[in-house]
């Protein structure tokens, strides 16, 4: 069985393809650093006519945190629409199934435990609201093909991701990665404290990408319904529990200053996975604190190019 993974050599995409492999998919990477411009139809028409897969999955997104989002909406919004509606288009002439990953964010802002039934219920907080309703409109158009019986699909809700290979500049990272980079970097350099955008006090469920490269997987398998799954881990833990977890793994002595003046977003986001616990066998494995461990060695290693000592 052939896959295309659309944004298969970005953060998730490399993952996701490394774990497709490892089942034995014949994979193709498709992005723009693969020659195929997504926000172009032509060309993501012409490379799925090419390599005619049984499955698309659509890992491409612009995307970026709080701040990001602020500083590029129009990008944003524009990119990922076009990135959406020229994928999905494609794939309903060249294809059998397709996979799109979605962000919680796609969720109304308010509720404090995300439900897949309560996924119509409410807006989006507006700090995301120009990354999730691209994704958001790609399940319409998706249900419009499927209503048409043009093309199969299914949508996975994932937490928030970290891991190797993230973005950790202060103004594109989330916030656990851009937290790994504060503290690690006022350890290298002595600084005695850093700055944190908001209270400290919001709730965020992260996931491990190789766990959600793994969920996404098993779902391909095992999962065949156009209504929305969440995959995680249920349970989420506050920016500044987030913040000791770094500062206590490498040792760091310094304190927290917080910025209230800077947007938290949505106070609390956490999947309800019963549905996923019901139709899957698989659960994330990589804990937290591991995960964070393993997070930090790689931006030791490939960013501040040095080895750290960490506990």
């Amino acid at each position: 069985m052939k896959i295309v993974v659309a944004g298969g050599t970005g953060f998730l995409g490399k993952p996701l393809v490394m774990e497709l492999k490892k089942r034995s998919y014949a994979v193709v990477e498709c992005s723009r650093r693969t020659g195929i411009d997504i926000r172009d139809f032509k060309q993501i028409n012409g490379f799925l006519e090419a390599e005619k897969p049984d499955i698309v999955i659509n890992a491409a997104a612009h995307v970026g945190g709080i701040a990001y989002n602020a500083q590029f909406p129009v990008d944003i919004y524009e990119d990922n629409l076009l990135i959406g509606f020229n994928l999905i288009k494609a794939s309903s002439a060249h294809t059998k199934k397709f996979v799109n990953i979605m962000p919680n964010c796609t969720y109304p802002g308010i509720p404090e435990l995300y439900r897949e039934s309560i996924w119509w219920d409410g807006p989006m907080d507006e700090t995301v609201l120009t990354y999730g309703m691209p994704r958001k409109a790609l399940w319409v158009h998706s249900w419009a093909y499927e209503s048409e019986k043009r093309l199969n699909s299914i949508h996975l809700v994932l937490p928030n991701l970290y891991g190797p290979n993230d973005h950790f500049d202060p103004i594109r990272s989330h916030a656990l990665g851009a937290l790994i980079k504060k503290i690690v970097d006022a350890w290298v350099s002595g600084s005695e404290s850093i700055e944190i955008w908001g209270s400290g006090k919001v709730i965020r469920e992260w996931m491990y990408v190789e766990d959600a490269a793994e969920g996404i997987a098993e779902s391909i398998s095992n999962y065949n319904s156009i209504d929305i799954m969440n995959l995680g881990w249920g349970k989420g833990w506050t920016i500044t529990e987030i913040a000791e977890i770094i500062k206590n793994i490498i040792g760091w002595k310094g304190r927290f200053v917080y910025n209230k003046s800077k947007p938290d977003g949505a106070p609390k986001k956490i999947l309800d996975v019963t549905k996923m616990n019901a139709t899957l066998k698989w659960r994330p494995k990589v804990d937290l604190y591991e995960g964070i461990k393993r997070t930090i060695k790689w931006y030791a290693k490939n960013i501040l190019k040095r080895e750290v000592e960490i506990r």
